[in-house]
């Protein structure tokens, strides 16, 4: 069978940096083809020459065997190549037929106007063969991540796409969800289609890809059938070595309660939450996206207002007004989405890391002092090992692990004795997410409180030393890490029936 699409000796060079050496892949019609590396592997800048935005310095791409040119990202959705990016190119103002047809309306007979009824019939034939509860004419800002996501896949199947790119398509997609979309991409499969599959959820890529190749440092590592492979042998050819003790789990000695929050309200997004958390623990918040899990976070750290309940800090009753408020407490939070909410991503890595101290320390005479900002995140890049050419980096040029590490530095820096994390290692690789383990271990090792919200099962259970379960804005239970699995957190995070009752209690036990 030939190729759909092929990477032939492929490299590029930027200046001063080789982000790809001679790689060579092939990409069959009707298979989900996985891609695997690490952050700055060379993934991106590889999809980047398959779809047309930069040229290889050498090499060449072949589409059915044939050697072309692609010189932008409409050549090459011309060339039946398209790509769906982990940040959606949605118009959030536009209907999702205009969307699916941008830039391609179809024309009246005069070739003046849109022909509306057309685009708008065109539109719903897909989606409705695609078996997705969306409407041609909504407005794309009313639709749901995973709607949003159906949407682009609708855009694929309607320009007849030979080769799909999905660079981490389940990032903000609930279980339920992602099924929905793995039914699309075998529907893809069926068509003929060659998917390219990017995601860092290893689970993921043996439940639909086919075959997966590796790439470390910009260079071709191995290519193997699923079948034929382990997920200890693929993160091995990923990180170069063997990781043995992949969430760095230890013993964790439990202290005094360091935060309780009683009967909280938010309004429409959660009702009558109460938990403690402890000294030297890692509290796992489990539940579907929509659960009500980034709002109670959200509220206790002062970014949104309460309706109703209490929030204690060291036994004393606090009312967060603001964030500001929260810090002062030595709360931090790392945030969802680091880059909307958790960088500031033109500004350089020193300036990020001293932000939430700047308020509360190190002033002299009410001027800032340079010389500890620069001390100070010179120590804290080397303890927490982000890998960038000096702290006067800009920020966005980082990898998504660094950067993470970097909003954990600004929280450690600014003396936080509880830290939040709401998807702390959504969308970095998998030696960066052991590294960051390792660091909330040693956090906690040192007396400090971690509340951990998480969509990744093997994750909340691997890390966390108790899990508490949300479904529909309430907590239905709590399952010590001995306990844990993900059948049972699945089954209180999906319960039909209101927490307290018998059914929840077998479960909470």
């Amino acid at each position: 069978m030939k190729p759909s699409i092929s990477a032939v000796h492929i490299s590029k060079r930027f200046p001063g940096v080789r982000a790809l050496s001679d790689v060579s892949i092939d990409f069959y019609p009707g298979e989900v083809h996985a891609l695997l590396g690490e952050n700055g592997a060379g993934k991106s800048t590889l999809i980047k020459i398959l779809s047309g935005v930069y040229t290889p310095t050498e090499g060449q791409v072949l589409l059915d065997g044939e050697p072309v040119c692609l010189t932008s990202p409409r050549q090459a959705l011309d060339a039946g190549i398209a790509v769906i990016h982990q940040e959606l190119s949605i118009a959030n103002d536009l209907t999702v037929a205009e969307n699916i047809f941008l830039g391609m309306e179809p024309r009246s007979k005069n070739g003046v106007f849109v022909d509306r009824r057309r685009m708008n019939d065109e539109a719903q034939r897909v989606l409705d063969m695609m078996r997705v509860s969306i409407r041609a004419t909504d407005v794309a800002r009313d639709l749901t991540a995973a709607q949003q996501q159906m949407a682009e896949i609708a855009k694929v199947i309607i320009h007849n796409a030979r080769v799909v790119v999905m660079d981490e398509p389940t990032s903000s997609l609930s279980e339920h969800e992602i099924n929905a979309l793995f039914g699309q991409i075998r529907l893809l499969r069926r068509q003929n289609v060659a998917v390219i599959y990017i995601s860092h959820r290893l689970k993921e890529i043996f439940e639909i890809c086919d075959c997966a190749t590796v790439l470390r440092d910009g260079c071709f590592v191995t290519s193997r059938r699923i079948a034929d492979t382990t997920e200890k042998e693929l993160v091995a050819s990923m990180v170069g070595r063997e990781m043995k003790d992949y969430y760095n789990r230890q013993p964790h000695t439990r202290g005094a309660e360091t935060l309780r929050v009683e009967n909280l309200c938010g309004g429409k997004w959660f009702q009558d939450v109460t938990f403690s958390a402890y000294q030297g623990e890692i509290l796992g918040i489990a539940g579907l996206i929509g659960a009500g899990r980034t709002e109670v976070m959200e509220t206790i750290f002062g970014a949104r207002q309460r309706q109703s309940g209490k929030v204690f800090v060291g036994g004393k009753e606090v009312c967060f007004e603001s964030p500001k408020d929260a810090i002062a407490a030595r709360i931090g939070m790392v945030t969802e989405d680091r880059r909307r909410t958790g960088l500031m991503l033109q500004a350089t890595v020193q300036d990020n890391v001293v932000l939430p101290s700047l308020i509360y320390h190190h002033k002299a005479a009410g001027f800032l002092d340079f010389k500890w900002e620069k001390d100070v995140a010179v120590e804290y890049v080397a303890k927490l090992g982000v890998k960038t050419p000096s702290v006067e980096t800009i920020i966005a040029n980082l990898s998504g692990g660094n950067q993470q590490k970097v909003i954990l530095a600004k929280w450690l820096i600014a003396a936080s004795d509880i830290l939040i994390l709401d998807e702390p290692t959504r969308g970095i690789d998998v030696n960066a997410k052991s590294e960051f383990y390792a660091l909330m271990n040693a956090f906690v090792a040192r007396g400090g409180t971690v509340v951990m919200v998480s969509s990744e099962l093997p994750e909340i259970i691997g890390i966390s030393d108790r899990i508490l379960v949300m479904r529909e804005g309430r907590l239905t239970g709590e399952v010590p890490w001995r306990d844990a699995t993900e059948e049972n957190i699945i089954s209180l995070a999906s319960l039909h029936n209101e927490p307290g009752d018998a059914a929840t209690q077998d479960e909470m036990r």
